[in-house]
């Protein structure tokens, strides 16, 4: 019997494999009351591993399902992301253009305020900071929009610099902070008179020729005077930090923070003269210019 088991036990194990589901299913047919005894030691026998196989394949649908809702989670979020990274662009864009917009706004009207010079726009297309030598910037303005050597370079709150060498389609403005510079201003509060010096520092200029006996104090408003032929007066310059009155000389010394960060300019105004032409500047814009401090003179 045991050799006639081992013999045939595959054909007998596909037997059994074919007919247990028939049986299985059979007796889960018959109601109750009409199931056999064969039926119900079946089911007995089948019972715990309908169980564990229905357990089985419920864990996996579960957790393939909660692995597709996951990943369905994710790409919503990714997508989602996606879309604040989109709205965080179009808000930069949008402060980009509002900020734009005042300082063009701020520009238009100092232009309105001064019917005197033909005030031009120009925006910023080149910059040079070198702290021993030059600082300037370039301009998308040039002779050809009638623009020449010494004209005063402003924005709405201050004085930027003026143009040191032109092109046809550009011009380079040496800025207040260029150790080449000197302002001639005035106290705004006393109208006492000096030079700002630039120093190669976009932080802070040098005051120049300010008598021991001005009348002076820390924070003061500096603004131009007219005196030297370049910049029309009234134009803000800085204020006075640091003034210093030593025992001897005839002069005081302090320094002057800048009205103008030169370092962020995006937009300027050139402030040509309604008579002065490109093609004919005056003898004093043709002077070269040296990487060191020049000599100023009292205004």
């Amino acid at each position: 019997m045991v050799g006639l088991l081992k013999r045939y036990r595959e054909l007998i194990l596909v037997a059994v494999l074919l007919v247990l589901p028939l049986g299985v299913y059979f007796a889960h047919a018959k109601h109750p009351s009409e199931r056999s005894r064969l039926d119900r030691v079946i089911l007995a026998l089948t019972g715990p591993i309908e169980k564990g196989i229905t357990w089985v394949i419920g864990g996996t649908l579960g957790a393939w399902n909660g692995y597709v809702d996951l990943r369905r989670a994710r790409e919503r979020a990714i997508a989602l992301q996606q879309e604040v990274n989109l709205l965080r662009l179009d808000r930069m864009e949008l402060l980009r253009v509002k900020e734009e917009s005042a300082r063009l706004r701020k520009l238009l009207g100092f232009a309105q305020e001064a019917p005197d010079r033909r005030v031009l726009g120009g925006r910023v297309i080149g910059v040079r900071l070198d702290p021993k030598g030059l600082q300037l910037i370039t301009l998308d303005r040039g002779a050809d929009d009638g623009i020449a050597p010494m004209t005063p370079v402003v924005v709405a709150h201050g004085v930027v610099g003026r143009v040191h060498t032109t092109t046809a389609s550009t011009a380079d403005v040496l800025l207040l902070s260029d150790r080449n510079s000197s302002i001639a201003v005035r106290v705004d509060r006393s109208r006492a008179r000096a030079n700002v010096r630039g120093t190669g520092s976009p932080d802070f200029c040098r005051l120049e020729y300010a008598l021991r006996s001005d009348d002076m104090i820390e924070g003061d408003l500096l603004v131009t005077s007219g005196t030297d032929g370049i910049f029309p007066p009234g134009l803000v310059v800085g204020q006075l930090t640091g003034l210093k009155r030593s025992g001897q000389g005839l002069y005081q010394r302090a320094d002057v923070k800048p009205a103008v960060d030169v370092t962020k300019l995006e937009e300027v105004l050139v402030l040509a003269s309604s008579e002065r032409r490109a093609e004919e500047p005056p003898q004093a814009a043709m002077a070269p210019l040296s990487t060191g401090a020049a000599a100023g003179a009292k205004p």
